[in-house]
């Protein structure tokens, strides 16, 4: 049996954007010219030229405010144009309008993400997040790890244990990702929250206390989240994720885990001439729906493995080019 022989790739790191959330995701399949107008949190679809939208999915994860605003747009996936051409202001009653051009015979699909300052909004829904509130004495310094409706306090040597402890949960931190933020904080030191939760620390958000003075002293904090309207899944925009590139002679698998890449000659000869782009580092979450995609090469490729907890979140896929000599390949890959 031939042995397998794994080779290490290069890899071509981009600059990448800010990993916070937008605040408005939105995809469907476009025929012709439309415009999307948003407004609060309302949207507003009009067609110039050809045909409906079709599969048309978005989310407001912020209400869009009455006031001036310099929204920021991101094109996960799109052949066509797509620009802002209307600001929020005060004479389109705080408007937002973004026209999408495909020209091109046919749909093609569409993933775009918008961005806005969501603080000038007034707050909306109070009494729909969910809140931690945890107090003790702590002692130089202290990790304080918040799970579910549990929070445990760990010290470093030498300090003393974190006394008098005592927390309250308005509900369980949810097991899903969620944005937590600090508030109400009180102590003579530094309190500060260094962790949110996620799926590769099983949903745990982490408060770090520093306390420099001698002795003891007191802390109180409170964690704040949205709750959770149990309406619909979380729409996340289309990132691309890796652009791959070699010549190919028989089966070769393709290993993406976090920022590296690498490829493995399964039947054939080792890849050669390979690049890899890394766009955006692969991230350790089970709820992505990867998609290959050929753009050059003659057999066929496929994912044949999904991240998950179980595989350490790797993304798997293969390429199999048919008998006859080897052929160059170029395939993105998108989550």
């Amino acid at each position: 049996m031939r042995a397998v022989k794994l080779a290490p790739i290069l890899l071509f790191t981009c600059a990448l954007f800010a990993q916070n959330r937008p605040q408005f995701v939105w995809q469907g399949l476009v025929d012709g010219i439309v415009i999307l107008h948003l407004r609060d949190k309302r949207l507003d679809i009009r067609v110039q030229e050809g045909s409906p939208v079709e599969r048309q999915q978005f989310q407001f994860h912020d209400r869009l405010p009455d006031s001036r605003q310099d929204a920021r747009l991101q094109v996960q996936e799109g052949r066509g144009l797509v620009h802002i051409v209307e600001q929020p202001s005060l004479d389109n009653h705080y408007t937002l309008a973004v026209a999408i051009e495909d020209r091109q015979p046919g749909s093609s699909f569409y993933s775009i993400a918008l961005s806005w300052d969501p603080s000038t909004a007034v707050l909306e829904h109070p009494g729909r997040n969910d809140k931690l509130a945890w107090s003790g004495r702590v002692d130089r310094q202290a990790t304080i790890s918040c799970r579910a409706k549990t929070c445990v306090a760990a010290t470093l040597d030498g300090a003393g244990a974190v006394a008098a402890e005592q927390f309250k949960f308005s509900r369980a931190l949810p097991a899903r990702d969620v944005e937590v933020r600090l508030e109400q904080s009180e102590g003579r030191g530094e309190i500060r929250l260094v962790e949110q939760p996620s799926e590769r620390n099983q949903y745990t958000a982490r408060v770090l206390i520093r306390d420099p003075q001698s002795g003891s002293g007191e802390y109180s904090f409170a964690l704040i989240w949205p709750r959770d309207g149990g309406k619909e899944p979380l729409l996340r925009p289309v990132v691309r994720g890796v652009m791959w590139s070699g010549t190919v002679e028989g089966r070769v698998r393709v290993t993406i885990q976090g920022g590296a890449v690498l490829s493995e000659a399964v039947v054939g000869r080792p890849v050669t001439g390979q690049r890899a782009d890394v766009l955006a580092p692969l991230p350790a979450r089970s709820d992505l729906n990867p998609v290959a995609k050929k753009l050059r090469g003659r057999g066929e490729v496929q994912i044949v493995e999904q991240p998950s907890d179980k595989n350490n979140y790797r993304l798997v896929f293969e390429i199999r080019n048919p008998e006859g000599g080897a052929d160059n390949y170029e395939i993105e890959v998108d989550w």
